[in-house]
C-alpha cells in the first residue's frame, strides 16, 4: 500500500470569486508526503463514517470529494476551518495559535528530533533546503548545541555544564 499523501492543489478563498482550487505557488509545492499506517487507518475510518453519513440522505461519496468537506462533499472555506480550530483550542484551554502554526510546529519538531533538513524541506514544499534552514534557524541553533555535546560524547569526553 502506498503510504503517501499527494499534494497537487491548494484551496483559497478569493473575495468576489469564492473558493478557488489552484496549483501550488512553486513546483516543489506539488509533493508527496509519507504518512504512517496509523494515519492511513484514521483516514480510512473517517472515509467509512463519511460514506455512511452521505448514504443516509441518498448521496454517494465520490473520488472528487474533499477529505474536509461540507455535508455534500463540497470543499469548506479555509477561513471556516481556521475559525473552528480557534474555537476548539479555546475550548481545550490551549494557547491561541493560528492554524498555519501547526505547519511550523511540525517542522520544528521534525528538526529537533534530528530529521534530515532536506526531508523536512521537502515535506514543507520549500524549493530549497536553505529556505527551511533560514526560517528555522532558531531550531538549528538548538541542534548545533546538541550536536556539540553528541560529538564530545562520541570522543569519550565528559560534558559538563558551567
Amino acid at each position: 500500500m502506498v503510504k503517501r499523501i499527494f499534494l497537487q492543489h491548494s484551496l483559497y478563498y478569493i473575495s468576489g470569486q469564492g473558493l478557488v482550487l489552484q496549483t501550488p505557488k512553486t513546483h516543489s509545492g506539488k509533493r508527496n508526503i509519507s504518512i504512517t499506517n496509523e494515519m492511513i487507518e484514521e483516514l480510512q475510518s473517517y472515509k467509512v463514517k463519511k460514506q455512511a453519513q452521505l448514504l443516509k440522505v441518498g448521496l454517494k461519496l465520490i473520488e472528487d470529494h474533499f477529505v474536509v468537506s461540507a455535508f455534500g462533499g463540497d470543499p469548506v472555506n479555509p477561513n471556516t476551518i481556521h475559525k473552528q480550530f480557534l474555537y476548539d483550542i479555546k475550548l481545550a484551554g490551549m494557547k491561541r495559535i493560528r492554524f498555519h502554526d501547526l505547519r511550523h510546529t511540525h517542522a520544528t519538531i521534525m528538526l529537533e528530533i534530528g530529521e534530515n533538513s532536506k526531508v523536512v524541506s521537502e515535506r514543507l514544499g520549500h524549493s530549497k533546503v536553505s529556505i527551511t534552514l533560514d526560517k528555522y534557524s532558531h531550531v538549528t541553533q538548538n541542534i548545533q548545541d546538541s550536536s556539540a555535546e553528541n560529538f564530545s560524547k562520541a570522543l569519550g569526553i565528559k560534558c559538563m555544564d558551567h
